[in-house]
């Protein structure tokens, strides 16, 4: 069966000199892919190829090797290409761009500009189409998420304490400042780690995982930097936090714990000025 809207393996039924036909099956027929979307350099009846599907204005089928770069089901940021009193049409990285009627619009659409949406296949019209109205296709019910729990996090708008996001396509989010160590921008998307859920369905989300497993990866960066620096650095729990990010990446309450724990296993020892690497006993 085909999926309009997404990624389809078809088999190859014949080879023509500008491309080839795909099996689409009775509801399809043949689907034309051309040459050019093929990377590869020689097409044979019955090699299998992974293509996007969706329909042209005619409402036929039409294949493309490429991958949009904000699928159907997905949000995203995309850019206007031409806007017309019946819609705008928006690059999303085919030779065909997705619509999105004026009925889809929230605000004023210049050519140029870049705008939150979500992409859908509506079944009505078999059309994908884009709509700025993101707030209809976010999940209201409380997810069930783990601590640590990886996600898809979606970089939506600056925020006072930092950023909000969107999880997995489909929760409300927010990544706070204070736990932010690399470089993040709107319209990123990136993994992030589940710290916690709210009552409300919110999400507290970090970009590094929590708990002793955060310690665990600092600790071998903290030794590391022990022994390139004849066993001392000059950092201590009273360090500013801003000075322990630039030098090791992580918070400065991730760094206690760290140093916490090396303390107590004997593996470093706490100074006034810094902490110093103890050499093991032979």
């Amino acid at each position: 069966m085909l999926n309009i809207g997404e990624m389809n393996t078809l088999k190859v039924a014949r080879v023509a000199g500008t491309g080839c036909y795909l099996d689409g099956g009775d509801t399809e027929g043949e689907i034309f892919l051309p040459k050019t979307d093929v990377h590869k350099d020689e097409i044979n009846v019955g090699d299998e190829i992974r293509v996007f599907l969706y329909r042209n204005a005619r409402r036929n089928a039409v294949a493309t090797t490429h991958e949009p770069s904000v699928m159907p089901g997905q949000f995203g940021f995309l850019s206007a290409e031409s806007v017309s009193p019946y819609g705008a049409l928006l690059d999303w990285g085919l030779t065909t761009p997705v619509f999105m009627p004026s009925r889809e619009w929230k605000t004023r659409i210049r050519v140029g500009g870049i705008y939150l949406v979500y992409v859908y296949y509506d079944k009505e019209t078999e059309q994908i189409i884009a709509t700025m109205h993101t707030e209809r296709y976010l999940d209201l019910r409380k997810p069930e998420y783990q601590m640590n729990q990886v996600v898809s996090v979606l970089f939506t708008e600056e925020h006072e304490r930092g950023y909000r996001v969107i999880v997995d396509d489909a929760f409300k989010g927010m990544v706070y400042q204070s736990e932010i160590f690399e470089y993040v921008e709107v319209g990123m998307r990136t993994k992030g780690y589940i710290k916690f859920v709210r009552q409300d369905g919110k999400i507290d989300v970090a970009l590094q995982k929590q708990g002793l497993s955060v310690v665990n990866s600092i600790d071998d960066i903290i030794l590391s930097e022990l022994q390139r620096n004849n066993g001392f650095l000059p950092f201590t729990d009273k360090s500013d936090p801003d000075d322990i990010a630039d030098h090791f990446g992580c918070s400065k309450k991730a760094f206690k714990k760290c140093i916490g724990v090396l303390y107590k296993h004997r593996r470093i020892s706490i100074e006034e000025d810094g902490i110093r690497l103890i050499a093991p006993k032979n």
